[in-house]
């Protein structure tokens, strides 16, 4: 049976590589540091510059190293996923070739990884948006031992703290999961894994690893009128920080009918209270959790960095005249809908939104032209930018109910997806989708580069339901236009720490257990 990817011209598929390596992203470095080194001759995985490897080098890193030999019989692989239409839409699987990139790539994704393993994957896309109702619908078929599903994608968040319940299997356990390929995402790789075991892993195979990083954008018609200089260059001298940004906010407010709050004026900032403030934990650098000298997670949240942080943050927010206009949280997150639509439409000057959000028809057929620029650092003493990740990014994980053999067979096809998305996904979608027909100006995919280079992975984020919600409180603070994150955090870092301890008491349980 012929395999697509062998029958890519050779001159093709390294160019497909090389795009991919340059992009970096996938990677989801931790910290900000690249950790992809196309000059490894071990597979290793250091910082250096793509554009120094030979082709033959960029060849072997992007190849996964399968055992050509290996055949499941057309074994059925059923995959049970989230589907939320512009959320996770189309991650998975897709139905047909559109002539679409993005959507053609997943299709020849999957193709590929059948006819590599002699496999038929099967997609169940469960239409809920919400991750936590889906996963206690996986959570209860697993446990009944029902055998359903062979691989389980659902949000981050979510996954992981199912993952505390035993429910997962240890991909470090199987046979033919390499950690270090640059298509897994190393910097969840460092975050997640757990004194030599991991249960939930991500990479290159899923579009929410770009859709959900918060970014801002602005409009370049209203910067252009206000006589404001773009802010490329301060994002590239390390400039763009929060007080850079509250400077600029009301330099564009129009009150254009002395209506106070009115959407049909014009704002320096349009954003919510809600989600769209948990990407200043990143971006002005207040880790949570980290690791001590014995590889185990530590608690080293910084109350009064925090505190610093959202006295900036208010004045972004409320201490500007007026010029900053904030939507109250409804739903599940479908404020992020209103703040698109008041930037799209031309009545802010900047919105914090997430990738996904250029998606939209909204923003492509926005008539004003728009750029692209990372979140705010904290001050120009912070050396880089850092990137959030909405924690409904996806994760896969595969069930305890799937053991010996066939545990590995799962393990292969994880393997072979990761790779066929690098090489096909995620260009589709960085380089011919975000690039060429989402971006307009190469300064944009300059400021996307960073962006995607940075991002960066807080256990504490990550594993928010086992830690209480910890980093939510900031949202209440937020809401609540007072800062009592001294009075509020202190109690909550106590709880926190103590949570932290009962959560690496169940991942010891499950070593012990050989779960």
């Amino acid at each position: 049976m012929m395999n697509h990817h062998s029958s890519l011209p050779l001159r093709l598929r390294v160019l497909s590589a090389l795009i991919a390596m340059l992009m970096l992203g996938a990677a989801l470095i931790s910290c900000g540091e690249s950790l992809d080194d196309p000059q490894a001759t071990d597979d290793t995985i250091a910082g250096t510059e793509a554009s120094a490897a030979t082709e033959e080098e960029i060849e072997t890193i992007v190849e996964h190293d399968l055992p050509d030999e290996l055949d499941y019989g057309k074994d059925e692989v059923v995959i049970v996923s989230r589907y939320r239409e512009g959320w996770t839409s189309g991650e998975i699987a897709v139905e047909k070739i559109t002539n679409e990139p993005v959507n053609d790539a997943v299709y020849e994704r999957n193709l590929n990884v059948e006819e590599e393993l002699n496999v038929k994957l099967v997609s169940l896309e469960e239409n809920n948006p919400d991750p936590t109702a889906l996963m206690t619908e996986i959570s209860t078929n697993i446990k009944s031992n029902s055998g359903d599903y062979d691989i389980v994608a659902c949000a981050a968040y979510v996954t992981v703290n199912e993952a505390l319940n035993g429910t997962f299997a240890d991909l470090r356990q199987t046979d033919y999961i390499d950690f270090e390929k640059p298509y897994w995402s190393q910097g969840y790789n460092e975050v997640i894994e757990y004194q030599g075991t991991q249960y939930t892993i991500t990479g290159s195979m899923v579009l929410s690893l770009y859709r959900f990083a918060f970014i801002t954008t602005f409009n370049k018609r209203l910067f252009t009128e206000a006589k404001v200089e773009a802010p490329y260059d301060a994002v590239k001298n390390g400039e763009w920080t929060l007080d850079y940004q509250t400077s600029l906010v009301p330099l564009f407010h129009n009150d254009n009918d002395g209506t106070p709050d009115d959407v049909n004026d014009i704002y320096g900032l349009v954003t919510t209270p809600y989600i769209s403030v948990d990407p200043y934990w990143s971006s002005c650098d207040v880790p949570i959790v980290g690791r001590d000298a014995d590889g185990g997670y530590e608690f080293i949240f910084d109350i009064e960095k925090l505190f610093d942080v959202t006295e900036k943050t208010m004045k972004l927010f409320y201490g500007t005249d007026g010029a900053t206009y904030t939507y109250e949280h409804y739903g599940l997150d479908d404020e992020q809908n209103d703040i698109r639509i008041m930037f799209s439409t031309g009545n802010a000057a900047m919105a914090t939104v997430r990738i996904m959000e250029l998606e939209s028809g909204d923003m492509r057929q926005m008539e004003d032209q728009f750029g692209v620029l990372p979140m705010p650092k904290y001050d120009t003493n912070q050396k880089q930018y850092k990137t959030l990740l909405h924690d409904q990014f996806t994760v896969m994980a595969i069930p305890t109910t799937v053991t010996g053999d066939r545990l590995n067979e799962m393990s292969a096809v994880l393997e072979c997806m990761a790779s066929e998305g690098h090489k096909l996904v995620r260009p589709a979608y960085y380089e011919s989708a975000l690039r060429y027909k989402y971006m307009k100006d190469p300064e944009s995919w300059e400021m996307m580069d960073i962006i995607i280079d940075n991002i960066y992975i807080d256990a504490g984020i990550i594993y928010t339901n086992a830690l209480q919600s910890f980093h939510d409180q900031f949202r209440q603070i937020m809401t609540s236009k007072q800062n009592t994150v001294s009075s509020s955090y202190r109690a909550k870092a106590r709880s926190a720490e103590r949570a932290l301890g009962k959560m690496t008491e169940k991942l010891d349980d499950l070593i012990d257990q050989g779960t």
